[in-house]
């Protein structure tokens, strides 16, 4: 006769899968706080049995109390979280019936700061810059150091701007810069006055090239189609013959 377990057997097993149970979680690190949208970083979560010992399995099941705040993408107890907007959030960590829970905040650079407020600049012969004073801060207004100042220009002609929060003047003339720090923008006016040597200077057009290019062209084009004519009445005769 096939033989069962006995009852002591299954009180066994049914103790070593009571104590194989998640009694605590803990979460590394214990809070994340991001500056900017779209920043990443990754957590990881330690089950640990009443006796302290670590249990891999089973592993967590993940979530966001606010998707708009913190996104996350997980593998097992390892989790990317992804900063999405502006708030506060708690990432959660679930094994059965004990949860583990993690702060997330997220600050946006929300307002910005350019001095001097106008730029008065004089184009050169050597090209020099002229740097920017750009402070950012965030939806809280607390300052965000750290963070790249990118400067674009209206007009390329009078101004040019780089990554590191410079401006170069390029020609006289007045245009806008646009400074921009994750997302956020501020402008401020430029005027450019010519200081460059007569022989530095561009050179003044006179005549379009594009008039010679196009006559150029248009010979080219008429000459090929004569070509192909000739060729179409001779292949003609041939075929006559």
């Amino acid at each position: 006769m096939p033989r069962h377990p006995s009852r002591l057997a299954l009180l066994a097993l049914a103790a070593l899968t009571a104590c194989a149970r998640a009694d605590r979680i803990e979460i590394s690190p214990s809070a994340v706080n991001f500056v900017g949208v779209g920043k990443t970083t990754q957590i990881h979560a330690s089950p640990y049995e009443r006796s302290g010992k670590l249990i891999p399995d089973p592993p967590c099941a993940w979530s966001s109390s606010d998707e708009k705040v913190v996104r996350i993408a997980a593998q097992q107890n390892l989790a990317t979280l992804t900063a999405i907007g502006p708030g506060a959030a708690m990432v959660r960590c679930r094994i059965g019936d004990v949860t583990a829970q993690l702060p997330v905040k997220v600050r946006s650079v929300s307002r910005l700061t350019v001095r001097p407020e106008h730029l008065e600049l004089t184009v050169k012969d050597q090209p020099a810059p002229a740097p920017l004073e750009v402070a950012a801060f965030d939806d809280q207004g607390a300052p965000v150091v750290g963070r790249t100042a990118v400067v674009t220009c209206a007009s390329e002609d009078v101004c040019r701007g780089d990554q590191r929060g410079q401006v170069w003047p390029t020609g006289p003339g007045e245009t806008t810069a646009r400074v921009e720090v994750e997302g956020a923008s501020a402008s401020i006016p430029v005027k450019v006055a010519e200081g460059r040597s007569p022989d530095a200077r561009p050179k003044a057009v006179k005549v379009n090239p594009m008039i010679e290019i196009e006559r150029i062209v248009k010979e080219r084009d008429a000459r090929r189609a004569r070509e192909a004519e000739k060729a179409a009445k001779d292949a003609a005769k041939k075929a006559r013959k």
